[in-house]
């Protein structure tokens, strides 16, 4: 046995305190930390479902469940029955587009509140004014069909409350619509 190394023997000594330190664990435990970790999580937990809880309840999630029931608000506005009031037949010349003279001619109703009347009546003259100026800046195409009619009725609306203000109409309904 020449060419190999002779392997020294270990004793049983030494193999006994080998053996030993395997069961000797590497960390040394501390045993206040892991109650301070269980401590903190559940401090957390009371926390997170509390703040949950506290916004469900305000949110009002849970009044059914508790039997809560909240007033309902409804407010009650008595205008009294609506008043009509007929303009006269309007006639406009529209801007020359594609149309050698485009007219229209439009009589319309006005839905009110009956105190509202007396001070539409007083300035009838000056709305079926500015309804015509504002007629006379469009073009007949921007009046044919729904469409137009809609546009037609809405501007009608803005221009006599802002006429008549603070007093307000609630509608406009169109008897006669034609453009020619």
């Amino acid at each position: 046995m020449y060419g190999m190394a002779e392997e020294p023997e270990e004793t049983t000594e030494e193999l006994e305190e080998i053996e030993g330190e395997e069961d000797l664990p590497l960390i040394p435990p501390s045993k206040g930390l892991g109650k301070k970790k269980i401590i903190i999580i559940a401090a957390a937990l009371v926390v997170v479902l509390g703040g949950g809880a506290g916004g469900a309840y305000f949110l009002g999630i849970f009044d059914s469940l508790l039997g809560i029931e909240k007033p309902s608000k409804t407010a009650v506005l008595d205008l009294g029955a609506p008043v009509f009031h007929e303009f006269p037949q309007l006639k406009a010349d529209l801007k020359v587009g594609g149309c050698k003279s485009p007219l229209l001619k439009a009589t319309f109703v006005v839905q009110l509140a009956k105190p509202d009347l007396k001070r539409l009546k007083s300035l009838e003259l000056r709305v079926l004014d500015a309804v015509t100026q504002y007629l006379r800046d469009h073009e007949r195409q921007e009046f044919v069909g729904k469409k137009g009619a809609e546009k037609l009725r809405g501007e009608t609306v803005r221009l006599i409350n802002k006429l008549i203000a603070p007093s307000q109409i609630h509608a406009v309904i169109f008897k006669e619509f034609i453009v020619q």
